[in-house]
Parts: C-alpha cells; sequence; structure tokens
C-alpha cells in the first residue's frame, strides 16, 4: 500500500510521475487521479467508502464508488467528504479491477 504524495501542477505544466496501481494505495480526499490504462480493456477504479452513515440515503448500505477507466487516460476527482476518508489517517483507499499496465498519478 503507497501513499504517492500528490503533485502540484503549474500554469506552464509539469510533467507528471506515474507510479503503478495497487489495491489499498491511498490518496488525499479532494486530489485527482489520472489514471493511465494501457491494458487494452476496461478497468474499474473503486474509492473505499470507510463509513457508514445510518439513516442518510446517500450512503445508506454503499461500500463504494466505483468509477470505469476506459483505455487511455482517465481523471477522476476524489471526493472530498467524510464518508470516503479513513478516520485512521483521513486519506482514501483506492482499488483497482485490475493493475496489470495500469499507472496512476495524484494532482493537488
Amino acid at each position: 500500500m503507497a501513499s504517492p504524495a500528490p503533485q502540484s501542477l503549474t500554469s506552464t505544466g509539469v510533467a507528471l510521475t506515474f507510479n503503478a496501481a495497487a489495491n489499498g494505495d491511498k490518496v488525499p480526499p479532494g486530489s485527482i487521479l489520472v489514471v493511465k490504462n494501457a491494458s487494452g480493456g476496461a478497468i474499474t477504479v473503486t474509492l473505499v467508502t470507510a463509513l457508514v452513515l445510518d439513516g442518510d440515503l446517500t450512503v445508506l448500505d454503499r461500500t463504494s464508488a466505483s468509477v470505469a477507466a476506459t483505455t487511455g487516460i482517465n481523471g477522476i476527482r476524489v471526493p472530498n467528504n467524510e464518508v470516503y476518508r479513513d478516520p485512521a489517517d483521513g486519506l482514501v483507499t483506492i482499488n483497482f479491477s485490475a493493475t496489470a499496465s495500469v499507472t496512476y498519478a495524484v494532482i493537488s
């Protein structure tokens, strides 16, 4: 499990550093994931919901928020709310349906 530091964008651009995808990696809430999928098939990126809030119909019985990542490059905004933050470290856990030929960068 890795927690790569978010990279800052500038007005002149930046060469992003991509990390190998691994289940259980953690990213800061409110960041943007840039997922590069070179596997040749669509994958699913799952943002794990750390909390289950009883009575809140928006999160009741939910265990994760899945986002499809087609081949190529995909941008995913990580929600900045308590439902996704792990109470132990304040980060959001991400999982991938496949990790071969999949990399990602984190942007603040």
